[in-house]
């Protein structure tokens, strides 16, 4: 998919679909922005952006740890999910002090563009850039709006055979469904960043230097407000296998939602569904 039919589909009924479902995205994340913060230096950070933001809770969820007089800018294509991040900015500034970071949000393609308010000491992402047409030029596009030993840190999915909260609902819905054609390798979208080396190839042919990728598995959970049948809804909502749903009957809709239920009551406990994510957790500095 190229950057102008990215930012369509961004744009459009999906990203409309996005907005609306920010609330229980923020949720599932949140562990992920949390381990995310652990794991960088954020000591020092005056100017900081954060790539793909989407509805804002991994932006919001920074300027926390970085605390006053620092200024975080939240880039996303989809002006639906800027909205949510926009609501979102005012009701937290509506009930906060001055302690915390600025904040604000803009509408930019990060593969081509200038953003506002660098150059930034960190370049931060949340699940945001696996999306680039040109991943190479990007990050080289990124690397020249940070300073001299600027930071770059992210976190990416690892493949989707080793995220159980992916795999086990493809293998419930592959049950019913025939399988989809299958992607073309190292595609933009959520898993284009599951290798390791191609990661690493990236960032240096695009001259970060000092770049670490690191595993690590992060708690998922999708609280079951009905039960395990809700929990499986929402679960199946969130991931690829709610693709393979969309234009389905009713019927095999159904027939999706039992086969995953079935698969996923052991993982069902305390009114909540629990499910791990492998993500890499990459930093890299700019030598420039």
């Amino acid at each position: 998919m190229s950057n102008r039919e990215q930012i369509a589909f961004w744009n459009g009924d999906a990203g409309r679909t996005w907005a609306a479902r920010d609330t229980q995205m923020a949720r599932m994340l949140a562990p992920v922005s949390e381990v995310l913060c652990r794991h960088i230096d954020l000591s020092g950070v005056q100017r900081a952006v954060d790539i793909g933001c989407g509805g804002g809770s991994g932006t919001l969820h920074l300027a926390d740890q970085l605390g006053a007089p620092a200024q975080v800018v939240g880039v996303d294509v989809s002006e639906p999910m800027l909205d949510v991040a926009r609501e979102s900015l005012r009701r937290r500034n509506a009930r906060s002090d001055s302690g915390t970071a600025r904040v604000s949000f803009v509408c930019a393609d990060a593969e081509v563009d200038r953003i506002d308010g660098g150059p930034f000491d960190l370049l931060y992402s949340r699940f945001g850039v696996m999306f680039f047409a040109d991943p190479r030029a990007a990050f080289r596009n990124l690397r020249e709006q940070t300073v001299a030993d600027g930071r770059l840190a992210f976190c990416c999915w690892q493949a989707l055979r080793d995220n159980p909260w992916t795999a086990l609902p493809m293998k419930a819905a592959l049950s019913v469904l025939p399988p989809p054609p299958p992607p073309a390798p190292r595609s933009p979208g959520p898993f284009a960043f599951a290798e390791k080396p191609y990661v690493c190839d990236i960032l240096e042919q695009a001259d970060w230097q000092d770049v670490q990728v690191t595993p690590q598995t992060v708690n998922l959970s999708w609280p079951g407000e009905d039960g395990l049948e809700s929990a499986v809804r929402e679960l199946l909502n969130t991931g690829p296998a709610g693709r393979l749903l969309v234009d389905r009957d009713d019927a095999t809709r159904r027939a999706v939602h039992a086969a995953a239920t079935e698969l996923l009551e052991n993982h069902y406990r305390d009114d909540v569904l629990q499910l791990t994510g492998a993500v890499w957790l990459v930093t890299a500095r700019n030598p420039a």
